[in-house]
């Protein structure tokens, strides 16, 4: 109780003040690093060290990249019906841009035709394209390569679903003040460490059961009903799990197709759990994570085999569900998600199955 009240008077006396004059009054000069001014920020010329510029930006962008169907009607108050379809029957020159396939962002160094967002510049075009004149053995494109193992993950777009449906779906999605979604980012941070917490009990379990009962059978020499968890086995996995988060999956070596550079794939995984299913928002994610953090941490307590993904996907469909229309949720992409869950089974089952086969079959002495 008393570090409730605590953490009440820190966020009265630090961050309203700071909210208030960064979203209410609108002041770009303010960031982060003010925030222990506290009561001084609500004078009218407060004392800002290392200020941000006056003209800039006050809070981020949290929308998808590119023009939404409801700009489009905002601006263009003749074009009549919600439909995208409709639209483009109505004012085709009007309403072209937003069904461009801007999909440039992954193609190459053209610009997007519609010019409505910056270009994102992937990890091979940031780290490889430079160099790829040089020879292999050159140590300028040899640090490319090192930096494109390190950042590709961080430096990949995983947000932007620039196509015509998933424009549709964004576009049913109810939008928020930015400033109310920008109070949403500190709340999720919260989230996200409770998410975190949530994934190491579940799925860090998963890996080290296994492993502590093969140590401790390797050690003993026999098969154990019970074995213990050495404290450095779940620093292992922890670190592990994080570095997967950090390279966004696992990397596939090159082959006679495809040219000579690491390919990752898990990236993919987390930009079908971002936009691709719905319009995601800081409101919105926190309560995707707090959501699954509350019931992966249920189900961990009581013993009950749950996975994190799926916890996180059925949040996900419910948020979409929130905004009451049933076309801003992209029901294609849960199916594929539903039906990889179901092929999963009997998959991993054969291939155990087979490998199992092969096992007691061998030649043995």
């Amino acid at each position: 109780m008393t570090g409730f009240f605590g953490v009440l008077a820190i966020s009265y006396v630090f961050f309203m003040p700071y909210f208030k004059r960064r979203l209410v009054m609108k002041d770009a000069r303010v960031k982060a690093w003010h925030i222990p001014l506290g009561p001084l920020l609500l004078r009218d010329n407060p004392p800002l060290y290392f200020p941000g510029k006056a003209d800039g930006e006050y809070i981020g962008e949290y929308q998808s990249r590119g023009k939404s169907f409801n700009d489009t009607l905002e601006a263009s108050p003749e074009i009549k019906g919600n439909s995208p379809l409709s639209l483009q029957e109505q004012s085709p020159e009007r309403v072209a841009p937003i069904f461009e396939d801007s999909s440039s962002v992954e193609k190459g160094p053209q610009q997007s035709h519609t010019g409505m967002h910056k270009r994102h510049i992937g990890p091979h075009e940031r780290f490889l394209e430079p160099n790829k004149h040089l020879s292999i053995a050159n140590p300028q494109r040899l640090w490319g390569y090192v930096k494109f193992g390190l950042l590709q993950g961080v430096t990949r777009d995983v947000t932007t679903h620039d196509t015509v449906a998933m424009r549709a779906i964004h576009a049913r999605a109810n939008k928020y003040d930015p400033r109310v979604e920008h109070l949403w980012t500190y709340c999720q941070v919260a989230s996200a460490m409770m998410m975190s917490i949530a994934h190491g009990s579940n799925d860090v379990a998963n890996a080290v059961g296994p492993w502590a009962a093969v140590y401790q059978t390797y050690q003993a020499g026999e098969v154990a009903t019970r074995s213990p968890t050495p404290v450095w086995f779940l620093v292992v996995a922890g670190f592990l799990l994080g570095a997967g988060f950090w390279f966004y999956g696992k990397f596939v070596l090159p082959s006679q197709s495809t040219p000579l550079t690491l390919l990752p794939q898990g990236f993919k995984i987390i930009r079908a759990m971002g936009n691709k299913i719905t319009q995601m928002s800081p409101s919105r994610g926190f309560a995707v994570e707090l959501g699954a953090a509350v019931t992966v941490l249920l189900a961990s307590r009581l013993g009950l085999p749950v996975s994190t993904t799926q916890c996180l996907t059925g949040a996900v469909m419910g948020v979409a569900l929130m905004n009451y229309d049933l076309k801003a949720v992209n029901w294609k992409q849960l199916c594929f998600i539903f039906m990889g869950w179901v092929l999963t089974l009997p998959c991993a089952g054969l291939i155990a199955g087979l490998l199992c086969l092969m096992a007691l079959n061998t030649p043995h002495f």
